[in-house]
């Protein structure tokens, strides 16, 4: 078990470090992003006893096509924390189904609206906001995934995290931008 979150760790820092460019290696910003999505769920302590079987619910508010879901998609081995991801794709923000939530919430910068920075608050108490636009976060979103300077960097909203019972591990917050 100990080998298994020093190797998760090392792959994050791997992935958080990398300084290649994405257009120079010929990936795609959403095939950089998506990696980032899995591990920052990978080391979150969501609210509440989550059951032992139970999986975690990525949740994609995005383009019609979905970039981000489609990747996720192709990938072999979708788990995280030792649960399964089941993908949900929305094309608005009043999908999100009652009877389960969102774990992890991605809303690309095209579907953001005033509808979705309204309910922000209420969704960052259980569920990672993320977005790739730095008004997502000036908006209220928990954070933000964005490629500066031929690297992708995470940006965290101070506030938001603050009020979230989301708990995330010192690993993750020792390589975030506080906004």
């Amino acid at each position: 078990m100990l080998i298994m979150a020093s190797c998760k760790r090392l792959l994050l820092a791997a992935v958080l470090f990398t300084s290649l460019s994405a257009t120079a290696i010929g990936f795609t910003s959403e095939q950089l992003r998506a990696p980032f999505l899995l591990h920052i769920a990978g080391f979150t302590q969501f609210s509440g006893p989550l059951p032992a079987a139970s999986t975690l619910q990525f949740c994609f508010l995005e383009g019609e096509d979905f970039p981000h879901a489609q990747i996720f998609r192709q990938a072999p081995d979708k788990t995280v924390q030792g649960r399964d991801v089941n993908l949900l794709t929305l094309s608005d923000i009043s999908e999100i189904p009652d009877d389960q939530r969102c774990h992890l919430l991605f809303i690309g910068e095209e579907r953001e609206s005033e509808e979705v920075f309204e309910l922000l608050n209420e969704l960052n108490q259980n569920t990672i906001s993320v977005g790739e636009s730095l008004n997502f976060i000036e908006q209220g979103g928990m954070m933000a995934i964005l490629p500066l300077q031929s690297k992708m960097k995470i940006f965290f909203n101070r506030d938001a995290y603050q009020k979230t019972q989301l708990k995330f591990s010192s690993a993750l917050l020792k390589r975030v931008n506080f906004r």
